[in-house]
Parts: C-alpha cells; sequence; structure tokens
C-alpha cells in the first residue's frame, strides 16, 4: 500500500468540508462535505441513519441526517438557541465539549438533565463566552461511537488579524461495524484482545540475537507489566457506563 502525500492529502481536505474517519479501526476516509449552520438559532435533530462503509450495511446515528454532525459555527458574545428533537426510539442527548455554560445546558443525563425522551424536544440556550475550535456529542450510552458528534467553530469577537478566503474544518473519528456495547464488554474483559500487533516468538528471538538474552527479556518484561491487568477505554467510553 503506498503512502498518502502531503498533496494528496492536501487536496482530499480542500475537496471536502469533514474528514471522518473510519470505514475499519485503522482505515480514513474522507466523509461528504458537511453542512455548516451559522447565527444563534438552530434545529437539530436526532435519528437513525443507513450506511455502509466497509460493505457490509450498518444504522448509525446521526444529527439532520448526516455523520458527522453539521458544524456549527457561533461567535463570542452572541447568545445561541438550539432546540434539539429526539427520533430516536431510546433516550439521546447533546453534550457540548468544552463549552462554558450553565450546568443545565451541559447535556449530561443524570447530571445536569434527564435526557431527552424519544419523540420529544430540549431546547439548550447559553452565551457563548469564548471562542476556538470544539465539539459536540451525545452523553447517552454509546450514541456518540455510532455517529452522534460534530464539530463547532466560535469565532472571536474581534475580527482575526489574518483573514483567509476559505477554512476547513477536519474531524476525525473511528468507527467500526461492530456493537460498541460488545467492544467495550470485550476491552473490560480482556484489554488487549484487539491488539492485532502483539509480539511473537520470532520477535523475541530477534530481540535476543540483537539485544542478548537479559535485555531482551527485561524489554519483554516491561511491556508484560504495563499491558497486564491494564483496559484503555477512550474517555467518553468511561462517561458513558460510569
Amino acid at each position: 500500500m503506498s503512502l498518502l502525500s502531503r498533496r494528496t492529502f492536501v487536496q482530499g481536505v480542500a475537496g471536502s468540508a469533514l474528514l471522518a474517519g473510519s470505514t475499519r479501526w485503522s482505515t480514513a476516509r474522507a466523509a461528504v462535505p458537511g453542512t455548516v449552520l451559522c447565527g444563534t438559532d438552530f434545529e437539530l435533530t436526532i435519528g437513525a441513519l443507513a450506511v455502509n462503509y466497509t460493505g457490509r450495511p450498518r444504522v448509525a446515528t446521526a444529527v439532520n441526517g448526516q455523520l458527522p454532525g453539521p458544524v456549527l459555527r457561533w461567535r463570542e458574545g452572541d447568545t445561541v438557541t438550539l432546540r434539539v428533537t429526539n427520533r430516536l426510539p431510546v433516550r439521546s442527548s447533546i453534550h457540548w465539549h468544552g463549552i462554558l455554560l450553565p450546568a443545565a445546558m451541559d447535556g449530561v443525563p443524570g447530571l445536569s438533565f434527564p435526557g431527552i425522551d424519544p419523540g420529544q424536544s430540549y431546547v439548550y440556550r447559553f452565551p457563548v463566552q469564548q471562542s476556538g475550535t470544539y465539539w459536540y456529542h451525545a452523553h447517552s450510552g454509546f450514541q456518540e461511537q455510532t455517529g452522534l458528534y460534530g464539530p463547532i467553530v466560535i469565532e472571536p469577537r474581534a475580527a482575526a488579524r489574518q483573514r483567509a478566503d476559505r477554512d476547513y474544518t477536519v474531524l476525525l473519528a473511528d468507527w467500526s461495524d461492530s456493537d460498541p456495547d460488545h467492544l467495550f464488554a470485550t476491552l473490560k474483559r480482556q484489554s488487549d484482545y484487539y491488539n492485532r500487533g502483539e509480539r511473537t516468538v520470532g520477535d523475541f528471538l530477534a530481540e535476543v540475537h540483537a539485544r542478548g538474552w537479559s535485555g531482551a527479556v527485561s524489554e519483554w518484561g516491561g511491556w508484560g507489566r504495563c499491558l497486564r491487568g491494564h483496559v484503555y477505554v477512550p474517555h467518553e467510553w468511561h462517561d458513558a457506563r460510569g
């Protein structure tokens, strides 16, 4: 497989508003250019979306019928109102990651509000007190892992010193055809289950040849102590299940 050149990468980014991760665990793919929503009033709908990234049809969780969700562009100093409607058969939510806001607007079920029931809407309204690039995502179950996320771009109150003709939002994420509940349970039972790059006996013998027996044993023992009994789960997965 040939390496992606810098020119090809730049051309790919220039051709789309969003880059979303992946068909499988390690393959990135450019998504269809996403919608950009600007202003102070927003209508967002959470619902199911049929997708096929790997040749196998699956059902994702989308915002306004797209994955990733639309880019939300705000301006520092404005007050934004976001009406979020849940079309899923289960409770849902949106958390505004890294945004300074009142607790009731944070979007974390069980902490700031109960969540958005099926067929219901919730109105988020808060002043924008910062600028920069952030993101939003679900805080209900593993809906984020199935696609409920999107970028936020907040323009500073004062005009930027350097203006560009056009900018692009790059959002990277993982996609797996497997049920995220199953993935999470598997990682809890065996943290290295999905590690396809584990060392083999041949690797150990090569290490012995290069570093000697004691050096190889010390190196491998260190790896064993690091990996044994540890489960790595992305931080938002911890938030989803506690």
